[in-house]
Formats: C-alpha cells, sequence, structure tokens
C-alpha cells in the first residue's frame, strides 16, 4: 500500500503544483504585490527572479502545524530539524547552507551571527496566525537586500489593519501536548490611522522525547496618513521562547549516550518605521529605519565520544547578544512611462557580543567575544518596459563593510510575454557576497578574524504556460549557483577556514489545475545536485529529489477537505556516535478538513502522517508518529 502511494505521488507530483501556492507561475499574476524581490514596485509578472508568495488564503488552506511546517511545503526548500520546534531548525534553499539565506521580518533582517550556525535563524518563534503572506525570492539577493541574502530571502508579513474593525481568536489542540492559542485586534483609529495588535502562545508539546518548546509573542503594526501623499508604517513584535531538545550530533532520543538536553531561552525585540511622500506623479521618496535584537541563554551536556570524533563535544553554556540598526533612504522616479528608477542608501550598525565556556577535562575554556561593524551602502535599480512584451531590469549595489573591501554586487533580468500562446519566459542573472558570522571571527576557539568573506553567483531561466482556458498552468525553472570560498570546519585545524568552491544547479516543475469549480489538484517536483569542487565528499541534509502534490475538493456547502502528501528523497546526514548516514528517502500524507458552521465560526480538523510512516530527517531523531490537530477559529 505505501508503494502505490509513493509511485501515485511521484506520478502525481510529475505534472501539478500545489494550488495554494502562489508561484510567479500562479494566475493571476498581477494581482500580488511583491515587496522583497526589488525596490521597484513589483508583482510576481514583472519580477524575472523566481518567486514564491504564501498570501493568507493559502496559509489557512494548507493548515500547516506550525511555520516550519508551512514552508517545507514550498518548492525549492527543504528543513533538516532534529527534534521539535526551537531545536537547530535549517532552511536549505535550493541546496544552499541555512546560513546563506535571509530571514525578514515585515522587512526587518533576524540573522543572528553570534551563534555557531553562522547567522541562520529558527522560525519556531514566528506565529503562523499573525501572517499575512510569506515572500521567498530565490538566488542571489545582494544587489537588492546587501549582505548575507546570496541564496535567497524569506520575508514574514504580519498582517495589516484592514478596512473594517475586526476582532479575531484561534485555539488549536492536538496530540502530545500540541497547543496553539491567538488573539488579534486590527482596524481603523481614525481616518487618519489604523492598528493591528496581536498576541500568540505556542506550546509544541513532546511528540519528541527530550524536546520541548514555549514561545510568547506580542506584535503591532500601525499605519498613519499625515497628508493624502505621505504615509508613516510602525511595526513592533516582541518574541520569548524557551526550548529544550537533545543536542544536534548526540544521535538523538534514539542514540544519546547523554540523556540530557539543550536548554535554550531566547528573547528577540523588532521595531521599525518607514515614512514615504509621493512628491508627484513621477517621484517619490522612502526613509526606513529599524532596530533588532536577540539575547540568548544556552546550555548543553555536550555530547559523548563516537565513531565521528574521538572526543566528542564538551559541556558548553554561552550567553549571547545581538543587536542590529539599520537606516535607508531612497528615492523612486518615473523617467518616461516605460523607464523606471530607484536609488538610495544605507547605513548598517552591528554589535554582538558572546559570554560562551566550554568545560574540557574538567577545566573551564574561554571562548568569549565582542565585535561591531559599520557597513555604508549605495543602490540603484531599473527597469525598462521596451516594448508591451519586453522588459529589462538590473541593479547594482555598493557596500563598504568595516575591515573587508567593498563589494560591487550586480544583477540582471527580463521578461518576455508571447500573447498568442500567454507564454512568458524569464531569465536572470546575479551576484551576492556574505560577511563572515561573529562567531567565525571572534570565537577563541574554531574563528579566525583573518576570514575572507563568501560570494556567490546564480543564473537561472524559466517558462510558464497557461492551459486549459487559463484554469491550469505549468511552469518549468533552471538554476545554477555557485558559492565562493565557503566557510567550513577544517577537523585538521580545529578551525573554520575558507576551502571550498560549492554549485548547486537543478530544476522545479510546478503546474496547478482547476477541475471544476469544487476541485482543484496541484504538486511539484524539485530537483538540486550540490557539488563540492575538487571533493568527492558529498555535503549533508540535501535531498536531490522532493516532490509534493495536493487535493483540494469542496462539494458541500461551507466544508473544503484536503489531501497532501510530500516526498523527500535520500539524504546524508551525521552525528557523533555513527558518523555519516544515509537516511532513507521517505513520503508523508496529510488530510484536512475546514468547515465554516455559522458566520464568523470555522472549525479545521487535521491529522499529520496520517499512514504513521517512520522516517528520521535527522539521525536518531524519529519523526512523531500520526499527529491530528483541531483549530477553533472566531472572527468578529
Amino acid at each position: 500500500m505505501h508503494r502505490n502511494y509513493l509511485i501515485f505521488s511521484a506520478l502525481l507530483g510529475l505534472i501539478m503544483t500545489e494550488p495554494g501556492l502562489a508561484q510567479d507561475t500562479a494566475v493571476p499574476r498581477s494581482d500580488t504585490v511583491v515587496v522583497t524581490g526589488s525596490r521597484l514596485p513589483s508583482t510576481r509578472g514583472t519580477t524575472p527572479v523566481s518567486t514564491t508568495v504564501l498570501t493568507r488564503e493559502d496559509i489557512d488552506a494548507l493548515q500547516p502545524a506550525d511555520t516550519v511546517d508551512l514552508l517545507r511545503r514550498v518548492p525549492g526548500i527543504h528543513i533538516d530539524q532534529p527534534g521539535g520546534l526551537g531545536g537547530v531548525s535549517s532552511i536549505y534553499l535550493r541546496g544552499a547552507d541555512p546560513n546563506y539565506t535571509q530571514i525578514l521580518i515585515d522587512g526587518v533582517q533576524v540573522n543572528d551571527p553570534t551563534n555557531s550556525r553562522g547567522g541562520s535563524f529558527d522560525v519556531s518563534s514566528i506565529d503562523m496566525q499573525s501572517l499575512e503572506r510569506v515572500e521567498i525570492i530565490r538566488g542571489s539577493q545582494s544587489a537588492v537586500r546587501g549582505a548575507d541574502a546570496i541564496a535567497g530571502t524569506i520575508n514574514f508579513i504580519t498582517r495589516g489593519a484592514g478596512q473594517a474593525r475586526q476582532y479575531s481568536a484561534v485555539i488549536s489542540g492536538g496530540s502530545h501536548g500540541y497547543q496553539r492559542g491567538s488573539a488579534e485586534a486590527r482596524g481603523p483609529l481614525s481616518p487618519k490611522a489604523d492598528l493591528a495588535l496581536s498576541a500568540a502562545l505556542i506550546d509544541d508539546g513532546d511528540a519528541t522525547e527530550g524536546s520541548r518548546f514555549h514561545n510568547r509573542s506580542i506584535s503591532a503594526k500601525s499605519n498613519i496618513f499625515p497628508s493624502d501623499d505621505s504615509s508613516l508604517r510602525i511595526v513592533a513584535r516582541v518574541s520569548d521562547s524557551d526550548s529544550s531538545n537533545f543536542p544536534d550530533d548526540s544521535g538523538g532520543p534514539v542514540l544519546a549516550v547523554r540523556r540530557i538536553s539543550d536548554t535554550r531561552d531566547a528573547t528577540e525585540v523588532t521595531v521599525a518605521a518607514t515614512f514615504e511622500e509621493e512628491v508627484s506623479q513621477q517621484w517619490r521618496y522612502t526613509v526606513d529605519a529599524s532596530f533588532y535584537r536577540h539575547r540568548e541563554l544556552f546550555a548543553s551536556p555536550g555530547v559523548a565520544p563516537g565513531a565521528r570524533s574521538a572526543f566528542g563535544n564538551p559541556v558548553n553554556s554561552s550567553e549571547s547578544v545581538y543587536e542590529r540598526m539599520d537606516v535607508q533612504a531612497s528615492a523612486n522616479l518615473a523617467v518616461t512611462d516605460n523607464f523606471e528608477l530607484v536609488a538610495g542608501g544605507a547605513l548598517l550598525q552591528e554589535d554582538g557580543a558572546s559570554d560562551s565556556r566550554l568545560i574540557t577535562g574538567g577545566a573551564p575554556s574561554d571562548s568569549r567575544f565582542s565585535l561591531s561593524r559599520t557597513t555604508s551602502s549605495a543602490f540603484a535599480e531599473a527597469r525598462w518596459q521596451v516594448v508591451p512584451t519586453w522588459s529589462l531590469q538590473a541593479g547594482m549595489r555598493v557596500d563598504n563593510p568595516d575591515g573587508f573591501s567593498t563589494q560591487t554586487s550586480l544583477s540582471a533580468g527580463s521578461i518576455y510575454t508571447l500573447q498568442s500562446l500567454g507564454t512568458e519566459w524569464k531569465a536572470s542573472w546575479s551576484e551576492g557576497f556574505k560577511l563572515p558570522s561573529f562567531f567565525a571571527l571572534g570565537n577563541a576557539i574554531v574563528g579566525d578574524p583573518t576570514l575572507r568573506l563568501e560570494s556567490s553567483s546564480s543564473v537561472e531561466t524559466s517558462v510558464l504556460q497557461p492551459l486549459f482556458d487559463g484554469r491550469g498552468e505549468i511552469g518549468l525553472a533552471v538554476f545554477r549557483s555557485y558559492f565562493y570560498d565557503s566557510i567550513d570546519f577544517d577537523s585538521a585545524l580545529n578551525r573554520l577556514v575558507n576551502q571550498t568552491e560549492v554549485v548547486n544547479w537543478g530544476s522545479e516543475l510546478t503546474t496547478s489545475w482547476l477541475l471544476d469549480d469544487t476541485v482543484s489538484i496541484g504538486g511539484h517536483v524539485t530537483f538540486v545536485d550540490t557539488d563540492i569542487r575538487d571533493n568527492d565528499a558529498e555535503l549533508l541534509n540535501r535531498p536531490k529529489w522532493r516532490l509534493g502534490t495536493d487535493v483540494s475538493w469542496k462539494g458541500l456547502k461551507d466544508i473544503t477537505l484536503t489531501g497532501r502528501a510530500l516526498y523527500v528523497g535520500r539524504v546524508l546526514d551525521s552525528s557523533i556516535p555513527t558518523g555519516d548516514v544515509a537516511l532513507a528517502d521517505h513520503t508523508r500524507f496529510d488530510v484536512s478538513a475546514n468547515w465554516r458552521f455559522a458566520p464568523g465560526w470555522d472549525v479545521s480538523l487535521a491529522v499529520d502522517n496520517i499512514f504513521d510512516n517512520k522516517y528520521e530527517e535527522a539521525v536518531g531523531f524519529r519523526a512523531p508518529g500520526i499527529l491530528p490537530r483541531m483549530t477553533l477559529r472566531l472572527v468578529f
């Protein structure tokens, strides 16, 4: 039975895409504004880079258990999550390292360069109910976003006030202590101002042995309109999390010798303001200012010696603080009806410190550091509508970071539409760079202050073809990315070094089809091959194949039924007890039902891994079995 379902999943995935994933291959494209991939006003139809937009409607339809599970359903994204939420949740975008993806919340970067993961971010703390949409931009993005976005960018955009006053509450519960709760109040305060407030609680329960995750968050978003031609947007967010998990590389609940979990207590604060004024029909200017602070207390029992390491990992603890202040100003100019230009500058100040200790041989070893850096930048982008069916776009950014040479990042793209068939071709090329993390530069044991920055270049071409008189579509993207001077751990030197060049290439096939007014079918297929130049070693946690399918039926009044399947191919993983281990491919099947039984009242039932398939995303961390969940939503 399992084999039959797997075959069905693979075949359907080859020809279908998830209907809820509003990609640049989705219809209608012109209605969805994309704010992340360009400083020019953009939609998916005018953005030459590969883009996926998950709207609020998509999130409600997919019924994911959490934000991590939401991203698992996106083409080109693989997530490795040892244990439950709050563990080391790593996002591999098109096979790139997790710290190569820039994470934004309402446009504010939240990557933490003081952690040992090199600047990645765990998205577990983001409340799914507070999201308006999620934008995933693939490829090197430094020409737009500056440092760190060398594989792509994911922007989590929270809900705004809307046009009418609204209050809502959501309560979710499930097996193994799974609990979610949130409340929102949104609406206008006056003709000149509005406000959206939200509060959320997350308890991930104990589906995985040794794993717990609790999060509490409050967020606010307000728009103020001083005049008919100007606006001020203010966003604020506070998040507090505490979690426990078996240490990464420990072999998890199955293999860990030391039966003690890591503990982590983290607090995040984000405040940002954006002022925009339209001076005339031809030009407008924007000023942005943001502040982000992340504080984390961490303690680990270490990992006992094993097959991969004769020493294991020592007992360690740390207290780290990272602060980021960013100010940007830009001006948009409509030079002609067919030519747009944006230019501006930015000033970034970063401060990071870690008070960390290792216990080796019963003696403490101090590895604390405190670093700061300032980066000044200038940027420009232009879009030229050459003819109604053909447009060109180019960008350039110059960054001057303390302690490193000046970096110039370029990008270029083109879109051509064959109007007779509706066929759309896109092509893009871009460059990126990433500064070494504070941890990599400052850690006294494994760090190196002489590390060079990492860089990248990406090229992509894609085609989209509408089908069935607009009721379906099929798209294919082919890409290749190069990552230079990648920072890796050298076991012989026991230090982080610039030593590798990595090449990722592959393709993403996506399609959707509305069979009739009640049934939609879709799926996606992603192939990624990751190769280390001049080295036969295989990188960890990079499946070559991922397939997703989705079938939704709305045949009864106010009831929607959805079935989903996700196939993940073989991956290589590693732990200290075992060394390198090949984890078998697996398929997961989920079902959900949503019933609007009264105005403003919705109830959802979802079951993850309905066939109780056994698999591991990391060595020794068995995936939970069947996970039923129920969600009640009230809007008034």
